[in-house]
This record gives structure tokens, C-alpha cells and sequence, in this order.
């Protein structure tokens, strides 16, 4: 079968398709034709000698049970995730602990997108406790963190108000929420969309969280998935993916997009075989949504 690796820190030049052994599902372990996979931005950095190793998402069939393993037999659909480079090929094993079935309606892109991104604007969610008649904003509302946040504080019946650029405006009122142009000026600006900010989601770091302060939201009602440090310093939560309430909380949003009430948009997908390509999109950030491997595509 084939499989991404990546043994050298070389930045995107330094990923490659291999021909590998396909994997044997052990104890506690399924084994899973991948029919969907998205690549996610905290990958880039690993790409350069980061230490962290990126969670990947994933969907597909299962075709093989280890031992040790209820809930699952050969034939289902399932989504999660796989803490190794090893979630880009064509089949993988993975533990069983990380998977929870695919609702019927959903479909494999959506589904192979669902855990890492979706997943940290959940915990986000949580952290910062929307309820209704309450406003919050959200940095990068375009962003997949920050859409996903959105959409959610629009259920909890919250207003959103939603820092981005001039070219997503109409797609972030198309859902319901407020759009204000980020960079200078922007306190300002949503000072004038609304008379007070009970809560704020930071998905793009960079003074976000002074911001925050500055529009006088309590430092509780504060979270960020992207300034560790400064959340530390300030007094601010840093809750995200791992925080969001694991499996059931997968399955939650797995329901909710099948549904229609959660929208998880694709940008654009690619065969295995263009790995490099679809990581160059990542990094290039030109697009709303995710970037998803097809590793059956050979093209």
C-alpha cells in the first residue's frame, strides 16, 4: 500500500509516498481504509524541526478487529483521529479508543475534517460558556477554529460578532454572524456593532488577548487556542481540541454536521499522491476550509 512519510526536517520537500506493509490491527486496535483525511495548520511547524507530532484526522471503512476490541466490526464507517504520520495512507491501524462512528448522512470529507480543528472550537466553546442573549467575538471567525466557535455560540443563543477580512463578510452574515474587519481600529469598530463583549474566542494570537481585556471582558470569559504564553501571563484560559470533551464530543459535532446545523466547509482536496501540493496549500492560507487527502486517489 501507500503510505506519506516524512524522515528529515525539510520542510514540505521532505514529504514522500512510500510503498509499506499494510498494518495488522493488535490488541485494542481496528484497521481502517481511509477514505478521507484533512491535513491541519499545527502540521507546518513539525515540517521544521518542531517536537510536537501533529494529530491527523481521518475517515474510512473498518476492514480488519483486533482482539479486545467491542463496539466496532469489519464494514463500519468511522471518523477520528491518529497521533502519527501514519493517518496519511491508504489503510492505517489505529486504536479503537480514537474512533467513533460515522453518521450515514455525513459525507467522507466532512467526516475525515471533524476531530482536531472542529474539535478545538468546541473546546473553546466551553471554556468561555456563551448563554443566550450574551455577545461574544471571535477572532479569525473565518478561520476553522473560529467558524466552528461561531456556529456554536450561535446555538447556544449567543450573538457573534466576528473579526476577519473584507472577502469573507458576506460568508460569515450568510450564517448569522456579524462581521467586523480585523486589524487597526478594530476595538473600535466592534465597540460601534454592539454595546458590550461578554466573552471572546482568540484563534489568531497576537494581542488578541489585550484586546479582550481592553473591551472589558473577564479574564474567565477569556480563551485562546493559540497564545499559550500569553494566556499564562494573563490570567486567560487555553482550552482547545483536548479539552473538548473527547469521543462523545466527536460524535456531537459528527451528528451535527451530518445534520446540516454544523458546516464544515471543503477547500479542496487532492490524491495521496499530491501530498506536497495539498501541504503547500496549507501553507499558503489562501483558502476557507479544510485541505483533505483522498489516499485511495492514485491520480
Amino acid at each position: 500500500m501507500k503510505a506519506v512519510r516524512y524522515d528529515r526536517f525539510s520542510g514540505i520537500d521532505g514529504i514522500y509516498l512510500a510503498d509499506v506493509p499494510e498494518p495488522v490491527a493488535g490488541p485494542g486496535e481496528v484497521v481502517v481504509r481511509v477514505e478521507a483525511g484533512a491535513l491541519n495548520p499545527g502540521a507546518l511547524p513539525a515540517l521544521h524541526g518542531s517536537s510536537y507530532t501533529p494529530g491527523r484526522d481521518l475517515a474510512g471503512d473498518v476492514v480488519a478487529v483486533g482482539a479486545d476490541v467491542p463496539g466496532f466490526t469489519v464494514g463500519d464507517a468511522v471518523l477520528g483521529r491518529l497521533q502519527s504520520w501514519d493517518a496519511h495512507a491508504q489503510f492505517v491501524a489505529i486504536p479503537a479508543d480514537q474512533l467513533v462512528g460515522k453518521p450515514q448522512a455525513l459525507p467522507w470529507d466532512v467526516a475525515g475534517s471533524l476531530y482536531t480543528t472542529p474539535m478545538a472550537g468546541l473546546g473553546a466553546i466551553r471554556a468561555v460558556e456563551p448563554r443566550p442573549g450574551e455577545t461574544i467575538v471571535i477572532s479569525g471567525a473565518s478561520g476553522g477554529v473560529g467558524f466552528t466557535a461561531a456556529q456554536l455560540a450561535l446555538r447556544a443563543g449567543a450573538k457573534v460578532i466576528g473579526l476577519t477580512s473584507g472577502a469573507h463578510f458576506d460568508l460569515l452574515r450568510h450564517h448569522g454572524i456579524e462581521p467586523v474587519q480585523y486589524g487597526d481600529g478594530e476595538q473600535e469598530r466592534i465597540l460601534a456593532a454592539t454595546d458590550r463583549a461578554d466573552a471572546f474566542i482568540d484563534t489568531v494570537g497576537g494581542g488578541y488577548l489585550d484586546l479582550a481585556l481592553g473591551l472589558g471582558v473577564a479574564a474567565d470569559r477569556i480563551n485562546t487556542v493559540v497564545d499559550y504564553r500569553g494566556a499564562k501571563e494573563k490570567g486567560v484560559k487555553s482550552l482547545g481540541t483536548t479539552d473538548a470533551g473527547g469521543l462523545p464530543a466527536l460524535a456531537e459535532l459528527a451528528a451535527l454536521a451530518a445534520t446540516g446545523d454544523l458546516h464544515i466547509p471543503i477547500a479542496a482536496t487532492f490524491p495521496l499522491t499530491a501530498v506536497r501540493d495539498a501541504y503547500q496549500a496549507l501553507a499558503d492560507r489562501k483558502t476557507h476550509g479544510r485541505i483533505v487527502l483522498h489516499p485511495q486517489d492514485l491520480a
